[in-house]
């Protein structure tokens, strides 16, 4: 088998672990309440998924309900709406995503004047 590079998920390994999640809810592990979050090490140790697998899984079922995750926060949850403090959360995670969409297209903004200005088609 050829060497590794660092951090390169080999297929066979990555499409293992997808198998393993078939019939899988990854909701069935996210609490409601901020006071109940949970850290996606957690999340990983429980469910024996990779790393690289739980946050499709996060990704994906993210689709369905928002499961907030705030900065220097206590790890993954559900909120609980009908707690004031916890729809404030919600509101204050929308934000900030909102805000790391809007610099990240910024920056690809740039890269695709650089590319225009080249003379090379990106799309």
């Amino acid at each position: 088998m050829d060497e590794q590079i660092p951090g390169q998920v080999e297929l066979l390994d990555y499409l293992s672990e997808v198998e393993k999640q078939k019939g899988f809810d990854i909701l069935d592990y996210i609490p409601t309440g901020y006071q109940n979050a949970v850290k996606r090490s957690e999340l990983v140790q429980r469910t024996g998924l990779t790393d690289r697998v739980m946050r499709d899984c996060l990704h994906d079922a993210r689709t369905k309900i928002p499961i907030i995750n705030l900065q220097r926060g206590k790890g993954y949850f559900i909120a609980d709406m009908n707690k004031e403090e916890e729809a404030d959360m919600l509101v204050r995670w929308v934000r900030q995503e909102k805000s790391r969409i809007k610099e990240s297209q910024e920056i690809v903004d740039t890269a695709i004047k650089t590319l225009e200005n080249c003379g090379i088609d990106w799309r």
